[in-house]
């Protein structure tokens, strides 16, 4: 008789083996998550918030004997304990309910944010004046085959960038990336390559902590500096402009807290200066950086995305909508280890993709419309649009505006067919394509060129209409269509 091999336990439990993983091999792979390095550094920056720091000091150099990477906080620091815990893979459980300010999860960022740029990573704190050191080298890793930390002695630490500055400060913690091979290994002129690799830093940190930068209800500012440069703060939604539109807010509650959602539509292009149409687009323009805009504790998560719910339209591209985001809902949205990618789970998606087309409907009629009021009915706009069928239209000169009417009366009949075939000539070779594109670029005018063009205009319908009123003549096209200028106007026609 064949008998099985396999002997089962008497009690009939499962038999348990530890398999402990090879340490290089494990953090050699964990290098490759897909950090980037400005992700890195936010990934740190996001510890040093959590310590409640004011003050969060990046430095980096390439030039030195040994280059290295130093971030510098003035936060309440760690004990020995603590931070021999802190550089443990995992320090944390992201299932564990953790404070609402807490801006970490997994317990892994410092580790595999910073060894995702670096082999040797030195982590300092200060705490109620006593001072540790805890260090991961790779190459110690490696030659060791075990889990091993190195504590530097106070010789090493004396030579350490910042590390002076540290120890004259009541708390705070300096985190130290050395043997930068992701970064400048191999590099003909590292300090060239350093620089070229962090250029992006400065405004992606300023885009990310821009809620940051200056207090929030209970909430303190935190200053942060790349080499004694101050990150700015860069708001997406121009809260500064006054004609930002702000939209009415929801709130989408759910067991595990609520969702707090708050639109706003941008000014039209018209209204936004050289410095603000690259504070709201950057680098990737107004229409690359629409949509949703996903805040976990005030720290912004995921941007210019409309989560595949909508595509990406033109006349969309001026809506902004802020969701805030507690850190209870980490899991919920599938925050991925970077901070850097989160998805709204079904029954919130749904409500989002309910609220887009209002909030987008009114970026469309900003664009068109370029911020136009109600006029005055004696003084019609010069088009008209007609739909001629169901499926065209077509834009004729409106014979009933003043102008065309006085012209028209000052003609006889040769004259009057003559005018008729010029605008019918207008009519038809309208650009309308060229008109579309223009539109839906970030591109403006020059402000001064502007006010003159509409100046001149303005002056010269007077001078043909002498008892057209100014509040008259503003509320014709095209003044309507720039409310900003009308003090200017009205001052410029009134000397």
């Amino acid at each position: 008789m064949h008998m099985n091999s396999f002997v089962s336990r008497p009690d009939h439990q499962p038999q348990l083996l530890e398999v402990i993983p090879d340490p290089i091999s494990l953090m050699e792979s964990m290098r490759a998550v897909g950090y980037s390095l400005e992700s890195a550094i936010a990934d740190l920056i996001d510890n040093s918030i959590s310590a409640q720091a004011a003050q969060v000091h990046i430095q980096y150099d390439a030039t030195s004997p040994e280059p290295y990477v130093a971030i510098l906080d003035d936060g309440y620091g760690m004990t020995p304990d603590q931070l021999t815990n802190a550089m443990r893979h995992g320090s944390s459980n992201p299932s564990d309910a953790r404070h609402p300010d807490d801006l970490g999860r997994f317990g892994l960022g410092l580790k595999t944010a910073s060894l995702s740029q670096c082999r040797k990573l030195t982590v300092i704190s200060k705490r109620e004046e006593t001072v540790s050191a805890r260090q991961w080298n790779l190459d110690v890793v490696q030659d060791e085959g075990r889990w091993v930390v190195v504590v530097p002695g106070e010789s090493e630490l004396r030579t350490l960038p910042l590390y002076k500055r540290l120890i004259e400060q009541a708390n705070g913690t300096l985190v130290i990336w050395q043997e930068l091979d992701r970064l400048i290994s191999g590099a003909a002129d590292p300090q060239k390559e350093m620089t070229t690799r962090l250029s992006p830093l400065m405004e992606h940190l300023a885009l990310v902590f821009h809620r940051f930068a200056k207090a929030e209800g209970s909430c303190p500012a935190t200053r942060i500096t790349i080499n004694g440069l101050p990150v700015p703060e860069r708001d997406p939604f121009l809260a500064k402009n006054h004609f930002r539109q702000p939209l009415e807010g929801q709130v989408i509650r759910h067991e595990l807290g609520n969702v707090q959602i708050q639109p706003f539509v941008l000014p039209p292009i018209s209204n936004l200066s050289p410095d603000e149409l690259e504070l709201a687009g950057g680098r990737e323009g107004l229409r690359g950086t629409q949509g949703f805009y996903v805040y976990r504790n005030r720290r912004l998560v995921i941007w210019g995305t409309w989560f595949r719910l909508v595509p990406k339209e033109e006349f969309y591209k001026l809506t902004r909508i802020q969701v805030d985001i507690p850190n209870t809902f980490d899991e919920l949205w599938a925050l991925d280890i970077k901070k850097s990618a989160a998805y709204p789970p079904e029954v919130i998606r749904d409500r989002l993709k309910s609220l887009i087309v209002h909030f987008a409907g009114v970026s469309k009629k900003t664009i068109t419309y370029r911020g136009r009021r109600t006029m005055l009915q004696d003084y019609p706009p010069a088009w008209c649009r007609l739909e001629p069928s169901r499926h065209s239209f077509r834009h004729e000169v409106n014979n009933d505006h003043p102008m065309v009417q006085r012209l028209a009366d000052s003609l006889d009949e040769p004259g009057k067919r003559m005018l008729d075939t010029l605008f019918s000539l207008l009519e038809e070779s309208l650009p309308l394509e060229a008109i579309y594109s223009d539109m839906c670029g970030d591109q403006r005018g020059g402000q001064e060129q502007e006010v003159e063009r509409l100046l001149a205009l303005a002056q010269s319908i007077k001078d043909c209409l002498p008892d057209l009123e100014i509040g008259q003549l503003l509320a014709m096209d095209p003044f309507v269509r720039h409310p900003d200028l009308h003090e200017q106007l009205r001052k410029e026609l009134t000397k």
